[in-house]
């Protein structure tokens, strides 16, 4: 008959085990103080929590580690030093975020919104290509164009403001892609 405790135990056994909070066992796990779970499960093995914990507390030697792979557990992946590419790279898409579209225009609204402000005598939906009464409503809906009045029986629309600064935004932002 066994009367010996489990070895794998689950995270709040393990906790439990170095009489510590679930939470902290996590971060000490994160970090590299405790050993990761035995890969495919969500359990711990009892041995490699007491081998960890005799290597941290100096009763065991551990193995000398590189000093690269000290920095990047001490430091994180997130601070790893980057090259002149990897930096350059970084401030234009910081750059660029400036100047993101905010209306949503797909690639064909965005074509009849250009059409429009590079056209302003053809204001109707007869007379912009690939336009109609939806894709119209659409950038209406979300002031790229408004209605400026009828001729006849056609309504006449115009680019607004808004209309015109997202065409700069997307200008901007196509010209800083990386």
């Amino acid at each position: 008959m066994m009367t010996d405790a489990p070895r794998l135990v689950g995270r709040k056994e393990a906790a439990a085990y170095l009489g510590i909070a679930p939470g902290t066992f996590s971060l000490w796990v994160s970090t590299h103080k405790m050993p990761p779970p035995v890969p495919g499960t969500r359990k711990w093995d009892r041995k490699a929590i007491d081998a960890k914990l005799d290597e941290i507390s100096g009763l065991t030697p551990a193995e000398p580690e590189e000093a690269y792979d000290k920095w990047t557990r001490e430091h994180g992946e997130a601070q790893r030093p980057t090259s002149d590419y990897a930096d350059w790279k970084a401030k234009k898409l910081k750059r660029r975020e400036k100047y993101r579209p905010q209306l949503g225009l797909d690639a064909k609204l965005e074509r009849i919104l250009r059409f429009m402000a590079d056209h302003p005598d053809c204001d109707t939906i007869d007379m912009i290509p690939h336009a109609g009464p939806v894709t119209i409503e659409w950038l209406v809906e979300k002031s790229a164009v408004r209605l400026v009045g009828t001729d006849g029986h056609a309504l006449r629309y115009a680019v607004t403001e808004e209309g015109r600064a997202e065409l700069r935004r997307l200008q901007k932002w196509k010209s800083l892609t990386p």
